[in-house]
C-alpha cells in the first residue's frame, strides 16, 4: 500500500468528530428555543384570542338553538346542502296545496337553516305566507297570524343577513302594503293597534295558554321590542333604559301602568324620535318619548323599515327613485289611518245606537270606557298635527333628490295639508260633542258656542279636501266627467254633511236631542 492510498483510507481526525457534534448541539439548541418561543407564542395566543372566541362560541351555542340549526347541517351535509334544499323546496310547494301547514312552516325554517344566506330564501317564503297562505284561511285572526308569520320570516333572515337592503325593503312592504293596505286592512290595522295597546296581556299570560290570539301578541310584542342585529352587542352592555331605547329597532319601551296600582308594564308604548316629534303639542322637548298609549298604526313601522333600506342601500327589486319616497308615503297614510281609526270610534261612541246612547247616567265602568275613547281619539288628532308636517317634510326632501317624480306626489302633499286641517276640524267637533255630553246632553250657550266654532273649520277642510280631489281628478271644460273622482269626491261631500249636520244642532230647541246621524259618513278613505 502506498502512502498516498494510505492515507486517504484512514478514520477522520479527534478535531473533526469534535466539529460535528458542536454544530449538532447548535441546532439541537436552535430547535429547542425556536419550540419554546412558538410554546410562548401560542399560550398568549390562546389567552388573547382562542379563549375568548371558545368562549364566545359556547355563549352563542348556549343561548341560541339557531346557532346549531345553522352550523350542523353545513358541517355534516357539505356539497349535499343544495339537494336537500332542492328536494325541500318541491316537497313545501307540495305541502302548500295539500294544505299541510305545520308541515310546511317545519320545512321553512329547515330551508332557511340549510341556506341561511341566500336573501331570496326568506323573500319568498314570506310573501308566500304573508299573501298567499293567509288567503287559504276564512278566519281574520288565522290570516293575521300567518301574516305575522312571515314577518318573522324576514326578521329571521336578517339576523343571518344584517343590513341588507332586499330584506329590509321587504319588512318595510309588509307593514306598508300587507298590514295597511291589503283587502283586509281595515282589521289588520285595527288588530295591530289593539295588540300594542295590551302588552301587559302578553306579559301575564300563561306560557301554556296557547292559540292564534297569544301567538299573535307574542310576536307583535316580539317585532315591536326588536334590537336588530346590529345593536345586540351593545344591547348587552348597557342597562340604561334611554339608550336601550335608541339602540331598538323602533326605539320603543314599554309604559308602565297608567293607575299605578301594579308594577306591571306594557300600557301601551313610548317611542324615541326627536325628528319625528319636533312638533310635538304638549310642550315637552322633542327628545323625551311620545307616549302611544293607545296603540300606534303599523305605517309608522314601515316608515321606520323604509329609512332603514335607505341607509342600507338600494334593493335589486326597486328603483331608488322609488323607494325613496316610500317614508314620505308611510307618514302620509299614517295620517289617513289615524283620521279614518277616529272617524269610526267618534260614530261608534256619539252616533245613533253608540255607546254614549247605551250608557246611563250612573254608570261609571261605561263613562270610564267612554272617557278612554275620547282621549285616544284626542291622541290620533295630536299624531296627525304631528305627523302632517313631518310627512311634508319627507316630500319635499325626496322631489329635491327626485325632481322628476313631482308630478305623482303633488297631489300626495296637498292630500296630507287636507288631513292636518280635517283633523282640527274633527278635533273641535269632538270638543263640542263631550260638552254636550258632559252638561247633560243639552244643547246649552256654551255646547251652542263650541259647535259654531266648529262650522269654519270645516269650511277650511270641504276647500282643501276639494284642492287634492282636483289634483287628481280635474274638471276640464269640453271633456266628460271622469266617474273615478268620485271615489275621493265623495269624501268632499261627507264633510258638507258633517258641515250640515252642525248647522241642524244648532237650529234645534236646547231640549231637543241632536240629530247626530251625519257621524255614519265616511271622511276619509279606508
Amino acid at each position: 500500500m502506498t502512502q498516498s492510498s494510505f492515507q486517504k483510507s484512514r478514520p477522520p481526525s479527534a478535531g473533526g468528530a469534535s466539529t460535528a457534534r458542536s454544530k449538532a448541539r447548535g441546532d439541537q439548541l436552535m430547535a429547542v428555543t425556536i419550540g419554546a418561543v412558538a410554546l410562548i407564542l401560542a399560550i398568549t395566543l390562546q389567552n388573547l384570542v382562542l379563549v375568548p372566541r371558545r368562549a364566545l362560541l359556547v355563549r352563542e351555542s348556549e343561548t341560541s338553538l339557531q346557532s346549531l340549526a345553522i352550523t350542523f347541517p353545513r358541517l355534516t351535509l357539505g356539497g349535499f346542502r343544495g339537494l336537500l334544499a332542492t328536494s325541500l323546496w318541491i316537497q313545501a310547494e307540495n305541502d302548500k296545496n295539500d294544505r299541510k301547514w305545520q308541515e310546511l312552516e317545519t320545512k321553512y325554517d329547515i330551508i332557511g337553516s340549510l341556506q341561511p344566506y341566500f336573501i331570496s330564501v326568506y323573500v319568498f317564503h314570506a310573501w308566500n305566507q304573508a299573501y298567499n297562505l293567509s288567503a287559504q284561511f276564512h278566519d281574520e285572526d288565522t290570516k293575521y297570524k300567518w301574516v305575522l308569520d312571515g314577518l318573522a320570516y324576514l326578521n329571521k333572515g336578517e339576523e343571518y343577513n344584517p343590513q341588507t337592503p332586499d330584506i329590509l325593503v321587504e319588512q318595510g312592504h309588509m307593514y306598508f302594503l300587507k298590514l295597511g293596505g291589503s283587502f283586509e286592512r281595515i282589521f289588520y290595522r285595527q288588530h295591530w293597534r289593539s295588540d300594542i295597546s295590551r302588552f301587559y296581556e302578553y306579559n301575564a299570560t300563561s306560557p301554556g295558554v296557547k292559540n292564534n290570539q297569544t301567538e299573535a301578541l307574542k310576536l307583535v310584542h316580539e317585532f315591536v321590542m326588536r334590537v336588530g342585529p346590529e345593536n345586540k352587542a351593545a344591547a348587552e352592555k348597557t342597562t340604561d333604559p334611554v339608550e336601550l331605547q335608541k339602540l331598538n329597532v323602533f326605539h320603543t319601551a314599554e309604559l308602565p301602568d297608567p293607575s299605578g296600582r301594579t308594577n306591571r308594564v306594557g300600557f301601551g308604548i313610548s317611542i324615541l324620535d326627536p325628528y319625528l316629534f319636533e312638533k310635538r303639542l304638549d310642550k315637552k322637548p322633542p327628545s323625551d318619548p311620545m307616549p302611544f298609549r293607545y296603540g300606534l298604526s303599523p305605517y309608522y313601522f314601515a316608515y321606520v323599515s323604509y329609512k332603514r333600506t335607505l341607509a342600507a342601500g338600494a334593493p335589486s327589486t326597486t328603483a331608488m327613485r322609488v323607494v325613496d319616497s316610500w317614508p314620505a308615503m308611510s307618514l302620509r297614510l299614517w295620517c289617513r289611518d289615524d283620521m279614518y281609526y277616529t272617524q269610526q270610534t267618534v260614530r261608534d261612541l256619539f252616533g245613533p245606537g253608540g255607546l254614549v246612547d247605551r250608557t246611563a247616567p250612573n254608570d261609571s265602568a261605561g263613562l270610564e270606557l267612554i272617557n278612554a275613547k275620547e282621549a285616544e281619539v284626542k291622541d290620533c288628532y295630536r299624531n296627525v298635527a304631528m305627523i302632517g308636517p313631518k310627512a311634508l317634510d319627507q316630500f319635499n326632501l325626496h322631489l329635491g333628490r327626485y325632481p322628476m317624480n313631482k308630478a305623482i306626489h303633488q297631489k300626495h302633499i296637498k292630500e296630507t295639508k287636507s288631513y292636518m286641517v280635517m283633523a282640527k276640524a274633527e278635533d273641535s267637533l269632538l270638543d263640542a260633542l263631550i260638552l254636550w255630553q258632559n252638561a247633560g246632553r243639552k244643547v246649552t250657550p256654551a255646547v251652542r258656542s263650541a259647535f259654531e266654532a266648529a262650522l269654519p273649520l270645516y269650511d277650511d277642510s270641504i276647500a282643501t279636501a276639494e284642492i287634492w280631489v282636483n289634483e287628481i281628478y280635474p274638471v276640464r271644460e269640453g271633456q266628460p266627467y271622469n266617474p273615478e273622482r268620485m271615489d275621493s269626491e265623495k269624501y268632499v261631500i261627507a264633510l258638507k254633511t258633517r258641515k250640515a249636520g252642525i248647522e241642524n244642532i244648532l237650529k234645534a230647541a236646547a231640549e231637543q236631542q241632536p240629530d247626530l246621524s251625519f257621524l255614519s259618513e265616511e271622511t276619509i278613505e279606508r
